[in-house]
């Protein structure tokens, strides 16, 4: 009897070790936590349940179906990780058919897949220690201390490589090593007992969790952060009601607007200026003056003093390529991977071209590897004059970011001959973030994450500051407009979300944003967008353009305060997150935890009614509709 139990503890350890190492797999792109929460334990409760009737039952039937079921699902979970990390999308039926039908299926996208393995081969180590695990379990329960030792032994090599946590690999070895001594059948017993307690403790615990959460408010991460293990294979068709009417205050946002171009006070103000526009990489508002006690910027404090500052600036993707499709073509694009091809399908990007047209020269600098994703066929199609990706930048016995030093030269050459137009962004600042003189930034201590990212943001902003400052004695930047933003924004486990591409909660979608012109004072600007760049620019420029494009000049005052965003992770049909901001408010629509809610500008979520649900449900289908970015 004592076997059962030993057994069904073996079964929940080894499923919450390997959905950790899943997890970490899905964290090497933008991804949820990957710590282990409450809902993730309660649903793990199930596959040691199975077990423990299995070996109850002793019914060759049921232990073969509880065999072939567990094992489907394992692999799906870890399926569903390689997906994510690779394509960007998440496990579901039509994924599944997609994958092994599509264009960009097993047929095209197989060596893609299998690219993520010459990275991390020992990500191939996890279904077969599921698989053979089970089989153990279920058909051989009495070799006990045998499973053990050889369970404990994978886990540890894959821990070894993907759970940071010193303290669990040390006990995972020591697992390892008492298993190792415990082949006797008397030692067994003894082992069998102690699992036997464990499973017991481990389950009141989690139920006393469930029952604590149910009566206590708390914002843990552990407490409140939803599990995708219950996503697996349901069918993620996003419908709506087909009679639907929006309410009066929504009619206006429905469609994205086509409104007359308009022209603002500062309409030639800045005549023949060059632009230089800086995007940190996942630069959410976490340097002075947006949020205290964060990171320190030299040049936010540089720029402050005379710049147009946007209080909420929006990423409404929080993606690098979206959002610079977004930027470039000032439209809205289906996601990429929803087609048969990765051209970023929606409106031509018109606004390098029109640049060009009034005698600009337009380069685009990044430090990054550009050949990711499809990036450089995006950069390709927008057509800029000169684009540098990290394989195009000289070290010269420089490192990283740093190596933009060693194109101020090739710059100030490419632009000695009339305006230009410049975009810079960098690389170290992207997950899992990036530190090269950490003698010098290191004032935020500790291994967390977010302290990483923090010293990430001050050395590369510093960078970037000198990068300017160098550009500055070589070329004439007297009259230049220099805007400073992020890409996209980073969170840093809100509402269970990490790092960026897979939520519109604020943290990924709001950046800093400064433009300044030595022709412009200082002035607040209450909210603006990506779309609104190009606008700005062309109408400070005195600039008139007469192509379709979103966005409007932020030096006009009246501005409606209505953003819809969406994130770059897909599910089924549609984006997995979106939803309509409005005066501060998002209606946030999260169908990777398949909940509606509506987040106030301080974070805090308010629960929809039924009715409420559905009516927001039918609002996001057709705004995503009307923008192109739903599937039909």
């Amino acid at each position: 009897m004592l076997h059962y139990f030993a057994n069904a503890c073996i079964a929940l350890i080894t499923s919450i070790l390997l959905v950790h190492c899943v997890k970490s797999v899905r964290s090497q792109r933008g991804a949820l936590s990957k710590l282990i929460n409450l809902d993730d334990l309660l649903i793990l409760l199930l596959p040691a349940s199975l077990i423990l009737i299995a070996q109850w039952a002793a019914i060759p039937l049921a232990s073969a179906a509880i065999f072939g079921g567990l094992s489907l699902y394992g692999i799906l979970v870890w399926l569903d990780a390689i997906l994510f990390v690779q394509y960007r999308i998440e496990i579901n039926r039509q994924t599944i058919a997609w994958f092994f039908t599509g264009s960009k299926g097993l047929s095209k996208g197989l060596p893609h897949l299998l690219a993520l393995f010459n990275r991390f081969p020992v990500a191939l180590l996890i279904p077969p220690v599921w698989v053979s695990t089970l089989y153990w379990l279920i058909y051989l329960p009495e070799t006990l201390a045998v499973q053990a030792v050889i369970v404990c032994a994978s886990l540890a090599v894959i821990c070894r490589w993907f759970i940071t946590a010193s303290v669990v690999q040390t006990l995972l070895l020591a697992v390892v090593a008492t298993g190792g001594m415990s082949m006797s059948v008397t030692v067994v017993g003894d082992w069998a007992l102690l699992l036997s307690g464990a499973f017991g403790v481990t389950v009141s615990t989690i139920v006393l969790l469930a029952v604590l959460r149910k009566l206590f408010i708390s914002q843990h991460e552990f407490l409140t952060a939803p599990t995708l293990l219950a996503n697996i294979l349901v069918d993620d068709s996003f419908e709506a009601a087909s009679a639907f009417t929006p309410r009066e205050e929504h009619r206006p946002f429905v469609s994205p607007g086509k409104a007359a171009k308009q022209k603002s006070p500062y309409f030639g103000r800045c005549k023949d200026a060059n632009i230089i526009l800086v995007t940190m990489e996942s630069l959410g508002c976490y340097i002075n003056p947006y949020t205290e006690n964060a990171a320190h910027s030299r040049l936010a404090r540089r720029l402050q003093q005379d710049a147009w500052m946007s209080q909420q600036h929006f990423s409404l993707c929080p993606n690098t390529t979206v959002s610079t499709n977004q930027m470039y073509t000032g439209h809205y694009s289906n996601n990429p991977y929803n087609k048969s091809d990765s051209l970023f399908p929606g409106k031509d990007p018109m606004h390098i071209a029109h640049l060009r047209a009034q005698g600009y020269k337009t380069l685009f600098l990044d430090s990054a590897d550009t050949s990711l994703y499809d990036y450089e066929r995006l950069l390709g199609r927008i057509g800029f004059d000169r684009v540098w990706g990290t394989r195009d930048i000289p070290a010269k016995g420089l490192k990283a970011d740093y190596r933009l030093w060693n194109m101020v030269d090739v710059i100030a050459a490419e632009v000695a001959d009339g305006p230009f137009f410049l975009h810079v962004i960098n690389d170290q600042t992207h997950m899992p973030y990036e530190v090269v003189d950490g003698e010098r930034f290191n004032r935020h201590t500790g291994n967390s994450q977010k302290a990483k990212y923090l010293n990430a943001v001050e050395e590369v902003d510093f960078i970037l500051d000198e990068f300017l400052l160098r550009l500055g004695k070589k070329v004439n930047l007297s009259n230049t407009i220099v805007v400073f933003t992020g890409d996209h924004g980073e969170s840093f486990g809100e509402f269970g979300y990490s790092f960026h591409s897979n939520s519109v909660i604020l943290p990924q979608i709001t950046v800093p944003f400064m433009l300044c012109h030595p022709n412009l004072r200082g002035r607040e600007i209450e909210h603006s967008c990506h779309f609104d760049l190009f606008p700005t620019f062309f109408d400070l420029l005195g600039i008139e353009f007469d192509y379709p494009s979103l966005g409007s000049p932020l030096g006009c005052e009246q501005r409606d305060f209505a953003y819809f965003a969406h994130s770059a992770t897909l599910k089924g049909n549609s984006p997995a997150n979106f939803g309509f901001i409005n005066n501060g408010e998002l209606l946030w629509m999260d169908r990777l935890f398949n909940q509606v809610s509506l987040l106030s500008s301080e974070q805090v979520r308010r629960p929809l009614s039924a009715k409420e649900q559905t009516y927001a449900k039918s609002l996001l289908h057709k705004m995503l509709s009307e923008r192109g970015v739903l599937v039909s």
